[in-house]
């Protein structure tokens, strides 16, 4: 055991105990047997090394990926069985229960009861039909949705062959070494084997709520609780704070989530759709509707039932059931997911494509989202030389620096080859911020195997990897100061509450401990002791901050440190190396005082180019966009200008403090303070987690439907409460991945705005398919009502249509349904207001669409049967019981007329189509032509109508035994005619709608922003 004293030469006062353990256990049992399969080993009882050796693995390389590839064939996937995949049997078991499919099998064995076989057999026929159109298209969609969940499914961070990779969770072995990070979801069990300020939460394991500060320590007992077992991490637990570095040890249903078959699931009921619910209860009222219809038909003549009642009643059931409906809505949502998956959203809970149409406000993170996230140092300042300015080359670390002899607004004077700086010889001062960019920092840059000056990549966040490059310029990267005799003995991760990082190094050269803090410029200054005049350092932060910069203030101090002699100083040399925890012997607060300011860092992160036009997008859309960021509010505003989230009219508006804040004026108002400001604001700057969740209850206390962004593990609760959580795919978190409802996997924010249109072009091609299948099934249902006074001789009532007929019309109208259901955006989906989120999807237009259109229709197929009934010979129902027995004359009328009227029903039903492909927009004008002509779906399904009827009305067997009707002549011109008729009515009733109701309304951010 050795001990050491640190003190501070600025602070005498402060004394800082520091005690290193550096026994070594020999003892312990080296022969462990690693067969992976009993997941029962006491990998908490087994030093470091041992485990390593038990599963021939290595702390620096890891396995290789031969071997990975061998253990997984031996071990199988890291995943746990049972994970609520749906399987083939339980879609058809499901599938099998649809009362719908029992209604067809009814009305069948009536059918067989009354003796009519032919009938009864094509009602089982479309029974089986249904079920298996219903079976294969859910379970398609399931394969889809897996593939989607599959897209979203955690990662892990290993290092294989020497490198640092980025693979599916499910793709870990025994013995892969494990990196995890704050945000995290473990993937795998692991025995750490070094760790920087690392806690996790196992709340799921143990039930404990609060997080566990791991240690690499030796626990002796093996039947220590799993929440005491410090060294270990464990499968589905989540990374609260700092990093670490594990082994594998066990894999899928080997570890200890595996053994108590537990895993966070998001498959199940909980995920239908309000829509999907709201249908089922309508799904349920229709089938009472049928019920209710059947019993009117037998009460009209006192349930004294033969074979043409028998007839009747099930006619007038099948006019309103719905046949495959919520299937057919269903398969809509999924394959809904599967499109903007292509357009790089991917859907975790369909419900969200629901909500996505009424998105009233977007609040948004700034780096990667709004701009590239490919930052770069462009500026810096240090106080005794003033300020330079660095070229960028992206991540190459490659570029001069030139001294700016002018004012920083000015531009002019900036590349000079006589303000050049010689890289090699820099001063103290500028020296020592390189250093600071370089070792407070946790990025690393390399350069990949090629010729290409370009092939660099990166490891951190963006922001560091910045700082990383600044340094590299001046060939002083972290890998030369380590190099050079530079060890860090702990890390300090930023906090988003303090807006600050921290690190302690080891200069082996000087024999000083040197701690280094860069952050936000007011959470730093106040920690320096060498400032004099702290205003003159803030407008300087204003001034770059103007630019549009990212500014990060940079400080030092130096620790003393003495040893008694040279074997004591090895033993520290030695433990800082081996990288123990030093953090808990170095007291964050005692180490982030009394620094020395050293100057600042501009750091420029371009916006996307797309982001302007996606902003201007939301505008029409009357969605209003917010930038939440953690950057200074002059450098927020710079930016959202320069997007146009707040324009010119904003920016001269003397109610400016009103739509930009920080976060901590923002935290500081009560919520009715909050509530009495005009607007939340447009731009929060030096955002933290806490202050997007009151954001976010904030715009739900004014009944606005939100949709946040966030990536780290802070930003999880504002997900979760959201009404849609939008996690980034390549920067996120596994813990906001979790959180959100859609993940976005270029991190894009205009691949928001696409989904917020696909959304509404999904919603908006539901409220078509439902506005379409009911007005077909309301006008026959009106037509077959209306008959109910139609007797024949004997007085009973006649059936304008005859049961097969209403199989063969199920068969015909399903095709225009699906073709509305997946039909692309109307031109104006993205400048329409956003849907109200309590509106019913049968709003009120639509209600008078299905009422107006069934009615217009209804009146043109009674017309149909009618007028063939009464007259050009026609003299009503002259034969009693004419669908049992049919009587040539007497019965001519009546089935002329029932074909009469399936033909313009038909040809109704296509006119339909068109008409509910808009609420108010001509569709039968020169465009709407052009898109009727050139839809597969119509002439198909026209051909196939006019090639039915012509087999069923002109081979008398069929017409007259099958379908209980005629040939006809001059009706087809009838048909025709009321169809014309049809087609006039529904535009002149669209005439009146844009004449008499109001248009869209204009949404308060087309009169606040758009110029």
């Amino acid at each position: 055991m050795e001990s050491y004293t640190a003190s501070n030469n600025n602070a005498p006062s402060t004394t800082i105990s520091l005690t290193v353990d550096n026994t070594n256990d020999n003892n312990k049992d080296s022969n462990i047997n690693c067969n992976g399969k009993d997941g029962s080993k006491d990998w908490h009882t087994q030093p470091i090394d041992v485990v390593v050796k038990a599963f021939n693995s290595s702390t620096t390389h890891g396995l290789s990926t031969k071997e990975a590839e061998i253990r997984r064939e031996l071990y199988g996937f890291n995943e746990l069985e049972g994970d609520g995949r749906v399987t083939w049997f339980t879609i058809f078991i499901r599938q099998l229960a649809d009362g719908m499919n029992w209604i067809f099998v009814l009305l069948s064995a009536v059918s067989y009861y009354l003796e009519d076989y032919i009938t009864g057999s094509l009602l089982l026929a479309l029974a089986i039909v249904n079920l298996y159109l219903a079976f294969s298209q859910e379970y398609a969609a399931e394969q889809t949705l897996a593939a989607l969940k599959s897209l979203s499914s955690p990662i892990a961070i290993v290092i294989r062959e020497g490198q640092e990779q980025t693979i599916s969770s499910r793709e870990l072995v025994p013995g892969d070494l494990l990196i995890v990070k704050e945000g995290d979801s473990v993937a795998a069990d692991a025995r750490l084997l070094y760790i920087s300020n690392l806690e996790l939460d196992e709340a799921l394991l143990t039930g404990e709520s609060l997080p566990v500060q791991k240690q690499l320590v030796i626990i002796d007992d093996p039947e220590q609780p799993l929440g005491d077992r410090i060294n270990m991490i464990y499968s589905s637990t989540i990374t609260t704070k700092g990093r670490g570095k594990a082994i594998v040890t066990s894999t899928g249903m080997d570890t200890e989530i595996g053994k108590v078959a537990a895993k966070l699931n998001d498959a199940g009921e909980g995920d239908r759709t309000r829509l999907q619910k709201s249908l089922n209860r309508m799904y349920i009222g229709l089938t009472v509707l049928a019920g209710i219809l059947a019993f009117i038909v037998l009460a009209s003549v006192k349930f004294q039932v033969q074979y043409d009642i028998g007839m009747y009643a099930m006619t007038a059931a099948l006019s309103v059931l719905p046949a495959g409906l919520t299937t057919v809505m269903t398969v809509t949502l999924v394959m809904g997911g599967k499109e903007m998956s292509q357009q790089k959203a991917v859907v975790r809970k369909l419900k969200c494509l629901e909500t996505l149409g009424s998105v009233t406000n977007i609040f948004s993170d700034k780096t990667g989202t709004l701009t590239l996230a490919k930052m770069v140092v462009v500026r810096f300042w240090v106080p005794q030389e003033g300020d330079f300015h660095v070229v960028s080359n992206g991540l190459v670390p490659k570029g001069d620096v030139y001294r700016m002899s002018g004012p920083l607004e000015s531009n002019e004077s900036i590349i000079n080859e006589n303000n050049k700086m010689d890289k090699t010889n820099v001063s103290d001062y500028i020296r020592d911020l390189v250093y600071c960019s370089a070792l407070c920092n946790v990025s690393n840059i390399k350069k990949e195997m090629g010729d290409e000056e370009e092939d660099w990549i990166s490891n951190g966040a963006p922001t560091e990897v910045a700082l990383q490059v600044f340094a590299h310029k001046f060939n002083m990267g972290k890998p030369d100061l380590n190099a050079a005799g530079w060890i860090q003995l702990a890390e300090y991760q930023f906090d988003s509450t303090i807006k600050r990082m921290s690190t302690l190094y080891l200069d082996q050269q000087k024999n000083k401990l040197t701690v280094f803090t860069k952050g936000a410029a007011e959470r730093i200054l106040p920690l320096c002791d060498n400032i004099k005049d702290r205003q003159s350092i803030m407008k300087k932060v204003d001034q770059l901050a103007s630019k549009g910069l990212r500014v990060i203030a940079h400080a030092k101090r130096h620790i003393d440190y003495t040893t008694e002699n040279e074997q004591q100083k090895d033993i520290f040399i030695k433990n800082s190396e081996d990288k123990e925890d030093w953090s808990k012997r170095y007291k964050r607060d005692d180490i982030e005082c009394h620094l020395e300011f050293l100057g600042f860092t501009g750091i420029y992160d371009p916006p996307r180019s797309e982001s302007r036009e996606a902003v201007a997008a939301a505008h029409r859309a009357g969605i209003m966009v917010h930038m939440l960021t953690g950057d200074h509010p002059i450098t927020a505003t710079a930016i959202a200008k320069e997007i146009n989230i707040l324009n010119d009219q904003l920016l001269k508006s003397n109610h400016l403090n009103q739509y930009v804040m920080t976060g901590p004026q923002f935290d500081s108002l009560t919520d009715e303070e909050v509530d009495n400001l005009p607007r939340l604001p447009l731009v929060v700057a030096r955002c933290s987690p806490e202050t997007k969740v009151k954001m976010i209850q904030a715009s739900q206390r004014r009944h606005l439907i939100s949709a946040m962004t966030g990536d780290g593990v802070n930003d999880s609760p504002s997900l979760r409460i959201a009404d849609v959580g939008i996690a980034m795919g390549k920067n996120g978190s596994d813990v906001a991945k979790q959180a959100s409802d859609i993940i976005l996997t270029d991190d894009n924010f205009a691949t928001i705005i696409l989904a917020i249109a696909e959304g509404r072009r999904i919603y908006q091609n539901m409220q078509r398919f439902l506005l379409y299948f009911y007005i077909i099934l309301m006008s026959l249902a009106l037509v077959v009502l209306a008959c109910l006074g139609l007797r024949d001789p004997s007085g009973l009532p006649v059936a304008p249509v005859s049961t097969i007929q209403m199989i063969f019309i199920y068969a015909a109208v399903t095709p225009p349904a699906g073709a509305l259901s997946v039909q692309s955006a109307s031109p104006t989906v993205m400048e329409e207001p956003p849907r109200p989120p309590r509106e019913s999807i049968l709003n009120r237009e639509i209600l008078m669409d299905t009422v107006a259109y069934s009615l217009l229709a209804g009146l043109a197929c009674a017309a149909a049967f009618f007028i063939p009934l009464y007259t050009a010979n026609g003299h009503g129902v002259e034969g009693s019981a004419c669908d049992s027995n049919y009587q040539s004359g007497l019965c001519d009328a009546l089935y002329r007329a029932r074909a009469t009227l399936l033909v313009t029903y038909l040809l109704c039903s296509l006119v339909v189509m068109t008409h509910c492909r808009s609420y108010r927009r001509v569709e039968w004008g020169l465009r709407g032509l052009k898109i009727t002509f050139k839809s597969r779906t119509v002439i198909g399904t026209f051909w196939f109508d006019i090639i039915c009827l012509v087999i069923f009305l002109y081979i008398p067997q069929v017409a007259i035994q099958g379908f209980r009707f005629l040939g006809i002549t001059w009706e087809w011109g009838l048909a025709v005619a009321l169809t014309l008729f049809f087609i006039l009515s529904g535009e002149g009733y669209k005439f009146l709608k844009r004449r008499l109701m109001k248009s869209m309304e204009t949404h308060m951010v087309d009169e606040l922003l758009i110029t």
